[in-house]
């Protein structure tokens, strides 16, 4: 034992030491991220050994050899604290350091400075919304656009490095978003709601695998500083729209609550233009105008119960109302034989959106790092919605009228189980295990009236639908990973099993009568990290995952929409899964005022899923396939500067990306019952997008936000997605409690979306565009009475509170 002893003093003497602690502000107690924290030696020069803190104020400087430092915290606008520590064979906590504000800097800089609006972390990117000055006033589906590497098209559907296949979360959760409603849903969640928002590019097995592309979570606002506080935000554009919204926190020792309520009108309008030539000299041409509007209310409540120091319950939801409405009218002219030479289509839509996620938790702690996590969720999502058209088609020598109301009811249920469960088994290593389970049942109803004139109506049997589909997936995973000096790593493996059930209703049909598609599955989803810390500041991480794409409920519904009776689409009942590969390559140096990131990434896929297209007459058929191969590659580069004593701040992302198909060929069944072949040759196209954002302090307390896009031409299956540009600004001034910021978006009206399709004997060119240049301008007041949080026993967190392991304050741990 005496031996023991005597041979574990010099390897503990051996042994590099953590400094850690957490910084506060001084007169509001709100943990303070970004703050710079800088290793200081004997002789008062800095050290290459520093970091930054991170959303909760926390920090931590590794690899601390023994001996006497100084650790020094600066921030801009605050006071700068230095605190001695001495280092000798173990840990040092140096606790809660409180930074006073300078008030002589902030007059000579700026009233409030502007937070970075992009944090790294080698698994993913996060980013304040806050900080984001153009994001006041905008949605959810708004505030995506401005991320890099994330697109959003006219109809509000998400895409991550040029791949639709995508997961959007809202804290954590699917919280019932489907491809079905995601995009209605984003755009009625108001941006003041949104805290950050994070993109995990390349998920571990505890996280679903659903999405090649990877996951976009959106972190509702849930603060939990001391006392209350909250904000009022009214805005107004110049469309006609506007948003007013309320947000009240309340916390205590025992209990963090959360309530509110925001309100948005939306107008917008838009158009569209397609020009269809046939190889034999004819054509089919359309214009069209849009207008839409919609009002919706969003509502979020929440409260968080401390029943012990390691006990705490929650319950918390979020809610929409809302109603649409709009109306379009397009043009089109033709040359085709026996056809109409001139169709006019007048369209009139409207409806409502109403739902719910509620959710309840239970959160056990053994300690920080060893606990249980378990949730428990439903969702609703739905509402009725109507579509009328009104076509007049002339043939030269007659003149047609059609009229056809389109009546649907979406309803989506869908309850969500999580349990966590985390434990640090030692200062290495690290196990991580649980279960999700995710329970979906849609039931959407589908009738058409047709008629010459509005009021000979009547009920078309033959467009009547009822589809009903059951999506159950059950998971179990486990991680396992460590750290042994400067090679970190991590191994993780998801099962999951799921079933899927379909019927496709046709009038008169019980659901017994209907044919049941059913499919059963299993899969396993490895996933593989490792990470190396270089000298200076340096780290690199290669990680693998198995992903997968499901299919979603509208694209295995064999029904045919004829909104638009041009264009009509239909699902594919034997849609399968599927499935990629992803590697990825992460690289991240840091400096004082810079930072780069590099990802190299490849993704196989195979079984990819693709909308194809067959034209019969006027009439374009469309519909989803398994049809070919995939493989993308490309490479991610991120740079970031901080210039002018960090008066104005640069992100650079430019994104280079690979996409190859495969040769394809699939047999599409017409509405006759014959087989049209299909065939496309094995395509490789190249496609690059960019995007800068630049944060300026300008004189007189202003802040200027500015970011510029550009995305490049790429191929699809049957054609081509073109290239497009926007530039979006905005100048923030902050008074007291008040703060002033007026944006514009779209400074150029140069938004619009470009599509080709190359068919058989035909190439149609597409064109749409919705909204334009608008400005808007948005006040917000903050108010509250804020202090340091309080733990459950009423102690609050201070210069002389203990240090969070424990030890005592400016002393190594034995």
């Amino acid at each position: 034992m005496l031996a023991g002893a005597l041979l574990a003093c010099p390897l503990a003497m051996l042994a590099d030491g953590i400094i850690s602690g957490s910084v506060v502000n001084k007169d509001s107690g709100e943990p303070m991220d970004f703050v710079t924290v800088q290793l200081i030696n004997e002789k008062g020069k800095p050290m290459p050994i520093g970091t930054n803190t991170d959303e909760k104020g926390l920090f931590k400087l590794p690899k601390v050899k023994d001996g006497k430092y100084t650790v020094r915290i600066t921030n801009i606008g605050s006071v700068t604290q230095e605190r001695p520590v001495t280092v000798a064979g173990g840990n040092i906590n140096i606790g809660v350091i409180k930074l006073a504000d300078d008030t002589k800097v902030l007059q000579e800089v700026v009233v409030e400075g502007i937070r970075s609006q992009m944090r790294f972390e080698l698994d993913k990117k996060v980013f304040t919304v806050d900080a984001n000055i153009a994001a006041a006033g905008q949605s959810a589906s708004e505030l995506l656009e401005s991320i890099p590497s994330v697109e959003v098209d006219q109809d509000g559907e998400v895409s991550l490095r040029g791949n639709s296949s995508v997961t959007v979360w809202i804290n954590g959760k699917e919280s019932g978003l489907t491809a079905d409603n995601r995009a209605q849903i984003l755009e009625q969640i108001p941006g003041e709601s949104i805290e950050r928002i994070e993109v995990i590019t390349n998920p571990s097995a505890k996280y679903s695998p659903e999405g090649t592309a990877g996951i976009i979570n959106i972190i509702l606002k849930k603060d939990r500083r001391g006392g209350y506080f909250g904000s009022a935000e009214l805005t107004a554009n110049t469309f006609g729209g506007g948003n007013a919204g309320f947000n009240i926190n309340y916390n205590n020792s025992k209990w963090d609550a959360f309530a509110g309520i925001g309100f948005r009108m939306r107008h917008n309008k838009g158009g569209n233009m397609m020009r269809r030539t046939y190889d034999d000299g004819y054509f089919t041409n359309s214009d069209g105008s849009t207008r839409n509007h919609g009002n919706n209310l969003f509502l979020r409540l929440g409260a968080t119960y401390h029943l012990t120091d390691r006990d705490e319950f929650s319950v918390s939801g979020f809610g929409m109302l809302g109603h649409r409405w709009g109306h379009s009218l397009t043009e089109y002219t033709s040359n085709l034989p026996g056809n109409w030479i001139a169709n006019s289509n007048y369209s009139h839509e409207k409806g409502d959106m109403r739902g719910a996620h509620a959710e309840i938790g239970y959160l056990h702690k053994w300690s920080d790092s060893h606990t249980l996590d378990i949730t428990a969720a439903y969702n609703h999502w739905g509402g009725p919605s109507e579509n009328s058209y009104s076509q007049a088609m002339d043939y030269g020598t007659e003149r047609e009228t059609l009229e056809q109301v389109q009546n649907q009811n979406i309803g989506t249920n869908s309850y969500e189980a999580k349990i966590d469960y985390t434990n640090n088994l030692n200062e290495r290593f690290k196990l991580e295990a649980g279960f999700n389970g995710n329970y979906n049942h849609e039931n959407s109803p589908v009738s058409v009236m047709q008629g010459t004139i509005p009021s000979d109506l009547a009920l078309n049997e033959a467009l009547w639908n009822r589809f009903i589909y059951n999506n159950n997936i059950s998971a179990l995973y486990v991680t396992f990973g460590g750290k042994v000096e400067k090679l970190s790593f991590s191994a993780g493996l998801r099962s999951e099993a799921w079933q899927v059930r379909t019927r496709s209703l046709e009038y008169g049909q019980t659901k017994e009568e209907a044919p049941l598609f059913k499919k059963n599955f299993f899969a396993l989803f490895p996933s593989a990290y490792i990470s190396y810390a270089l000298p200076h500041d340096n780290e690199l991480q290669i990680n693998y995952t198995r992903r997968i794409r499901r299919p979603w409920g509208g694209q295995l519904n064999s029904f045919h929409n004829i909104s638009d009776p041009t264009n009509v689409s239909f699902g594919n009942p034997q849609l399968e899964p599927q499935y990629s590969n992803a590697f990825e390559l992460n690289y991240i140096k840091s400096w004082t005022y810079h930072m780069i990131s590099l990802s190299a990434y490849m993704r196989t896929t195979s079984n990819m899923m693709s909308r194809i297209s067959y034209l019969d007459g006027d009439v374009m058929y469309s519909t989803f396939a398994n049809v070919a191969d995939q493989i993308n590659s490309g490479c991610e580069i991120v740079v970031k500067n901080s210039l002018f004593r960090s008066r104005l701040d640069l992100t650079t992302t430019v994104n280079l990306y690979n996409n190859h198909i495969n040769a394809w060929d699939y047999d599409f069944m017409t509405e006759h019952g014959t087989a049209v072949a299909l065939h496309n040759d094995s395509q490789n196209s190249f496609a690059w997008d960019a995007r800068l954002m630049a944060s300026v302090r300008l004189p007189w307390g202003l802040s200027l936000q500015a970011t510029g896009n550009y995305s490049s031409r790429h191929l699809s299956a049957q054609g081509s997605h073109q290239g497009g540009w926007s530039v979006n600004a905005g100048l923030r001034k902050v008074v007291g409690n008040w703060s002033f910021s007026l944006n514009c978006r779209d400074i150029f009206d140069s938004r619009k979306f470009k599509n080709t399709i190359d068919g058989i004997d035909y190439t149609q060119e597409s064109e749409r565009w919705r909204g334009g240049r608008r400005l808007q301008l948005t006040v917000k007041f903050s108010f509250g009475n804020m202090k340091a949080k309080q733990d459950h026993r009423g102690r609050e967190g201070g210069d002389d509170a203990e240090p969070m392991d424990g030890s005592g304050y400016g002393e190594a741990e034995m």
